[in-house]
Parts: C-alpha cells; sequence; structure tokens
C-alpha cells in the first residue's frame, strides 16, 4: 500500500500541476505496446545478443513502456527574465494480467525529469544563453532504429548552455552528479565542456565534448571500500558530425574514446559504467543514416565498440542494421528490418545474431518518422551456439534448445 500511495501521489501531484497551469502547459508523450506469440507458444520474446549494448527494436520490443511530460512556463519577467518547469513521468508494465501493480514487481513507475531552466538573464552578448539545474534528458543522442543511446549524459546537475561563441556556434558547460552502483554513500561526479553547432561544410555541423568522469567514496565505517578504485577518474571524449539536407534526411557519425571511469560499457557510458582503471580504455564509432526520398525512407547503421583492459582481454560489440520503408500511399507502409550483431565477452567465444523482421504498417500520413502507426510483424532470428546460453537466459528459455526462432504480433507506438 505503501508503494501504491506513492505512486498515486506522484500522478495526482503532475495532473494537479497541470490543471493549475493549464493555459501554460505543453504535454508531450510517448507510448509502445504490443502482443503477439512465439513459434513455440507462450507469450512474445525478444532476440537480444548477450554482448551487444543493444537490439534491433522492430518486431522486437517486448514490455510496455509510456512517458508523459509536463512543459509549464512558470512566468516571464519585465525585464525579459523567463524560467519553465519540465516534468516527465514513465509508465513500464509485462503485461501479464489486467491489473499489475508494483508489488507484483510487474509494473514500475519511474521518475525521468524534473528540471528548471531560466533565459533572459545575461545581456546582449549571451541573450540566447540558459541556465537550468535539476534531473533531465541531457545531450541525448541514439539510433533510432536499435533505441542506442550511444551519447547521453543524462541525469540530476546543473549547467548553462546556448552561449554564442560566433559564427553561429555555441557552446554549454554542464555538472551531473549521480549514485555509483546504487550505493547511496558514494556518488559519481562528471563536468562536462562541449562547442556546438560549429558550421565546417555545407548543412553539416561538428560537436565537440570533453566530459571529466571522478567517484567519490567518503570514508565511512559502514563502507567497504576497495583502495585501489576509490575515487577513481577517468574522461569521455567525444566528437560528432552531423550532416542535414541529405537525401531528404540526414547522417551521424560519432567518435568516441574514453579511458578509466570514461571506458565503460553502458548503454549509455556517460553513467557510472567505466572500469574505475585509468589504465583501461574503449573505443566507440557510431554512423546513422537516415533517408527520405518520394514514397522510399529508412535508416541504416553501423556501431563499433572494444573495450581494452590493460590487463585482460578486450569487450567488443559489431553491430549493422538497416530498416527501409515504403509507402503505398499516405496511409499503408511496408517496413523491413534487417540487423546483424557480433560480440564477445572478456576474450570469450564470438557470439552471433542475426534479426529479420517484416512488418506491414498504417498511419496518418506516410514517411520514415509518422507516428502514430499500427504495425504487424513477423519477426525470424537465428544465432550460434556461443550466442544460446546468453541469449536464451532473458528469453525465459522458449527456445533454450534452438538456434532459431520466430515470433509474430501487433504494436502501436506513437508520440507526440
Amino acid at each position: 500500500m505503501q508503494q501504491h500511495s506513492k505512486l498515486f501521489a506522484a500522478v495526482a501531484l503532475a495532473l494537479a500541476g497541470f490543471a493549475a497551469n493549464a493555459a501554460s502547459v505543453d504535454v508531450h508523450g510517448y507510448l509502445r505496446t504490443q502482443v503477439g506469440g512465439t513459434s513455440e507458444g507462450g507469450n512474445l520474446q525478444c532476440f537480444k545478443l548477450a554482448p551487444a549494448q543493444a537490439k534491433y527494436r522492430l518486431g522486437n520490443e517486448c514490455d510496455n513502456y509510456a512517458e508523459i511530460q509536463f512543459d509549464t512556463n512558470l512566468g516571464e519577467g519585465s525585464n525579459g527574465v523567463w524560467a519553465k518547469h519540465h516534468l516527465m513521468l514513465a509508465l513500464q508494465e509485462k503485461g501479464a494480467v489486467d491489473y499489475e501493480g508494483e508489488e507484483g514487481d510487474s509494473f514500475d513507475i519511474a521518475h525521468r525529469q524534473n528540471w528548471v531552466e531560466f533565459g533572459g538573464l545575461f545581456g546582449s552578448g549571451m541573450k540566447d544563453a540558459k541556465v537550468w539545474l535539476g534531473k533531465r534528458y541531457y545531450n541525448r543522442h541514439d539510433v533510432h532504429i536499435n533505441d542506442y543511446y550511444y551519447w547521453a549524459n543524462t541525469g540530476t546537475g546543473a549547467g548553462i548552455e546556448d552561449i554564442a561563441v560566433g559564427g553561429g556556434a555555441k557552446m554549454a558547460f554542464a555538472y551531473h552528479q549521480n549514485g555509483g552502483n546504487g550505493n547511496k554513500d558514494t556518488a559519481v561526479k562528471k563536468l562536462e565542456a562541449r562547442l556546438y553547432n560549429l558550421g565546417v561544410n555545407p548543412d553539416g555541423t561538428l560537436e565537440l565534448a570533453a566530459q571529466l568522469i571522478r567517484g567519490s567514496t567518503p570514508d565511512l565505517p559502514t563502507t567497504a571500500i576497495d583502495e585501489s578504485s576509490k575515487d577513481s577518474t577517468g574522461y569521455l571524449l567525444t566528437a560528432q558530425h552531423f550532416q542535414g539536407n541529405l537525401l531528404g534526411g540526414f547522417n551521424k557519425f560519432a567518435v568516441q574514446y574514453g579511458r578509466g571511469n570514461g571506458a565503460g560499457g553502458s548503454w549509455i557510458p556517460a553513467y557510472a559504467s567505466g572500469t574505475g582503471d585509468k589504465k583501461d580504455r574503449s573505443y566507440r564509432v557510431v554512423e546513422a543514416f537516415m533517408w527520405q526520398v518520394d514514397n522510399w525512407s529508412g535508416m541504416a547503421s553501423a556501431i563499433y565498440h572494444d573495450i581494452k583492459p590493460h590487463n585482460g582481454a578486450s569487450t567488443k560489440w559489431y553491430s549493422l542494421g538497416v530498416r527501409p520503408q515504403y509507402n503505398f500511399n499516405d496511409n499503408m507502409s511496408l517496413a523491413v528490418e534487417l540487423g546483424y550483431d557480433q560480440g564477445r565477452s572478456a576474450g570469450g567465444p564470438t557470439q552471433r545474431l542475426t534479426k529479420f523482421t517484416v512488418a506491414p504498417q498504417w498511419a496518418l500520413q506516410k514517411g520514415f518518422w509518422s507516428r502514430p502507426v499500427f504495425r504487424l510483424f513477423a519477426t525470424y532470428a537465428n544465432w550460434n551456439e556461443a550466442a544460446r546460453a546468453g541469449l536464451n537466459a532473458s528469453t525465459n528459455n522458449v527456445f533454450a534448445d534452438k538456434k532459431h526462432g520466430f515470433t509474430y504480433g501487433a504494436q502501436i507506438e506513437a508520440w507526440w
């Protein structure tokens, strides 16, 4: 009952804020929900390679997930200073029964964002600059077709952004702090300097960032401290080129290098996922190309990720994927997705997984980004023997004695 009370209080707080400021609140959201089964019977299952940080998502998502965000205008002063508040809550459930609650461990409510920004605080030389503080999605970059956030300095922090430096380029400085590995006594503190919107060619911009990541563990009698990793440090360097106006879409190419605390393999590398050893390194290269030409649209991606401990074997992940889509008319389309992942963990055997999906779709208008979209899907995947144990540990052993599988179902996906 205590957990349910917290849930009701959070929802009531959000709705009360919305009602009190209805005239000045923008509401945004995202949801996906699906239903389906497998060739072996049972519930819908998903295919993901154990060393991979993501999976190709078309016809390959198994949870019901929704986000709702309230962007509230807090007012504007006579001197042009303004403030806005942003709140986001998320809901996730497994689709097990008609009633799912926190006590059954099948439903979660998550606090994703809660932050305030101020603008107009500075003179004409910094008229577009904004200061912010709170928990927010900060500078998130992903590959949409596998939901891979390769660069996302998300969490609780403070900073200043959109500082004009000439020629359309801007700078930002941010501080973030997250608890380390769920321990309330430890913290991971991150400082980042970023230069972005730097014009380097027609319709092309460059973004550069340097992030210092430091662990902080207090000397407490109740805290067990590994002296070799206490207050360990590291850094993450990122360079990304964005090319717009390319075949009706865009291209993103990013390169990242990490050391120590910045050398982790988490799907969000800026989190506390580093090794803690200053000599360890990681490399990441990400390519994502999206196109929209007449009735054809789609996205292709390539990912390389390598974590190199100085005293052990590497953990590597390679990924290639493509999702072309053809619109027969303004409402009906056919999407096909092919994804290949290969990896190995700490020098273990090479694991491989190939996933192929066919999905007829219906949307309000044509285009790759048109939402809401209703899909039917059929997915086939196969994998090698080395991948079998790790893959099926996350699929309830439906395919435990096999090296291939087939799933089918329907999905609705929307954002607004």
